[in-house]
């Protein structure tokens, strides 16, 4: 029962992925570019959280289906291994990046259309707590094999 913690952590970290992709969202009216011409470009972010989040369901479906025994017996552990880390590190590796990119604008305090601010480091919050959750797993999981 304790190996399905996991999936309680990649549930928090979905809704936390979620949350962020939400509050890009809101920015779709803002064009804003740093010296060099780089664009906030909201939209472009919000499809890589999404396919980020397709990957990492994609690899804790197959890891929650090996804990239920649905997976077929010739699934080794090394092989599932291959199933959940290549979209886990795949979907770490879109979540960093768009972290990365809206590092960049962290210092501007952004005024939208509308007049509201955006501040990118709100955005981030969420963002932040989904990749810290997804990285526990990399303790958690070998851990929980060990101790099982």
């Amino acid at each position: 029962m304790v190996l399905y913690l996991p999936l309680v952590v990649v549930a928090l970290a979905q809704l936390a992925t979620l949350a962020s992709w939400a509050a890009l969202r809101k920015t779709y009216d803002s064009d804003f570019y740093l010296p060099g011409g780089v664009a906030f470009g909201p939209q472009g972010q919000n499809r890589k959280l999404i396919l980020a989040c397709f990957l990492q369901l994609l690899a804790w479906t197959a890891y929650g289906l090996w804990l239920g025994h649905l997976l077929p017996a010739s699934l080794n552990l090394h092989k599932l291994l291959g199933v959940v880390a290549i979209p886990y590190m795949l979907a770490m590796w879109l979540l960093i990046s768009v972290g990365r990119h809206l590092g960049r604008f962290s210092d501007l305090r952004m005024t939208r259309p509308d007049g509201s601010q955006i501040l990118p480091l709100d955005l981030m919050r969420p963002l932040s707590l989904a990749v810290n959750a997804y990285a526990t797993l990399v303790l958690l999981v070998p851990l929980l094999f060990y101790l099982t």
